[in-house]
């Protein structure tokens, strides 16, 4: 595939600074991403599918296009526009650290630098709430300190509910029991109450709908969104079909960290959970090509779910892989989260209750009670 640079120099585009430049590049890699996805969904068969997921743009370039031309320019406003877009775009770019060392030290990574700079120049800025949101793109410890300081110090009513949106998202991410959620409730009616922002292809309306979504379909003991999709073998099922039967949803690709460990840890549950009323189901964002031979070899062996478009992953609003989420025979959610103890845990408890409950129900059935 062409690069980004490469791209817009044959379009014959006239570049007439570094802001230009940066959303020019920013411009065609959003463009390009739309095609691959497209492309990946139009696929007429498998070998079309696999070919055409391989032509996914690079992000990781496109970033660094995007850093040359505001690094030098972080005082300036206009660069809150296109920081808030690597942030959102190019997350794996913008916080790695740099491998070379200035004056024998590493410097920051470019996520740090513009926060420093937002810190000192722009908390004020009535430009700022595009990058308000951006920051729920990447990890943080100081994001927090900083939005708050925004909806302190900002004048403009939909910048403040940019921050406070921000915040209602990473506080759901910290959980914090009912603490948390009350802090994340009243974040939330701060921001229903501000203006409407533009943030990138998205508003903050939709960022706010789609966090109430989370609060009133992926919450604790809310039933889980019901899906259908393509499982390897091509055949086309859902995750409805597994109901009465505890079920766990992992989301998973084979970039994710301790990648061995994790299919290893699913295999062995796979064989432990094996006669029982657990069902366990992948949903991975790979090639459909890469996971067949995931499959093939026997580092995979449960059902799994070809999510190389990411609609499954988008309906759960999966934001980091893996993820686990535990279900009840009904598919009420009963944990979400990373994989770990907890996971096996939650599911044998769960197991225990359903054979428990079918057992009542039979002897019910043989005493005529």
């Amino acid at each position: 595939m062409k690069t980004i640079l490469t791209m817009i120099m044959s379009c014959g585009l006239a570049l007439a600074g570094s802001p230009e430049r940066a959303r020019q590049y920013a411009r065609a890699y959003d463009a390009a991403h739309t095609q691959w996805l497209e492309d990946v969904r139009t696929a007429p068969d498998n070998a079309a599918q696999n070919a055409a997921w391989l032509r996914r743009p690079d992000d990781i370039e496109v970033g660094r296009l995007v850093w040359e031309e505001i690094r030098g320019n972080l005082d300036d406003v206009w660069m809150l526009e296109h920081a808030a877009w690597l942030l959102t775009n190019a997350s794996e770019f913008a916080t790695a650290k740099p491998k070379a060392r200035v004056n024998g030290r590493l410097g920051g990574s470019p996520a740090a630098m513009i926060r420093d700079a937002v810190f000192e120049h722009h908390l004020r800025s009535p430009k700022v709430g595009p990058y308000c949101i951006g920051l729920t793109h990447v990890q943080d410890p100081q994001a927090m300190r900083l939005l708050e300081m925004v909806e302190k110090l900002n004048k403009d009513h939909a910048v403040r509910g940019a921050a406070a949106l921000a915040q209602a998202v990473l506080h759901r991410r910290l959980g914090g029991g009912k603490l948390g959620m009350r802090i994340r409730q009243e974040k939330l009616r701060m921001a229903i109450k501000a203006p409407d922002l533009t943030v990138g292809k998205t508003t903050t309306l939709a960022i706010l709908e789609d966090e109430i979504f989370r609060m009133t379909r992926l919450n604790m003991s809310t039933v889980a969104p019901d899906f259908r999709g393509i499982e390897v073998t091509q055949k086309i099922s859902s995750l409805s079909d597994e109901k009465g039967k505890v079920t766990i949803l992992f989301f998973w690709h084979s970039l994710i960290p301790s990648l061995n460990d994790s299919l290893a840890l699913f295999r062995k549950y796979q064989e432990e959970f094996a006669g029982k009323e657990i069902a366990i189901i992948g949903v991975n964002m790979d090639n459909p090509l890469t996971l067949r031979k995931h499959i093939a070899d026997g580092t995979v062996t449960w059902k799994n779910f070809s999510d190389s478009t990411q609609t499954i992953s988008k309906l759960y609003r999966i934001e980091s892989w893996p993820f686990v989420y535990v279900l009840d025979e009904e598919h009420k959610i009963r944990y979400s989260g990373m994989p770990g103890a907890f996971v096996k845990i939650t599911a044998e408890d769960l197991e225990k209750q359903l054979v428990a409950r079918k057992a009542a129900a039979l002897e019910r059935v043989k005493t005529g009670e």
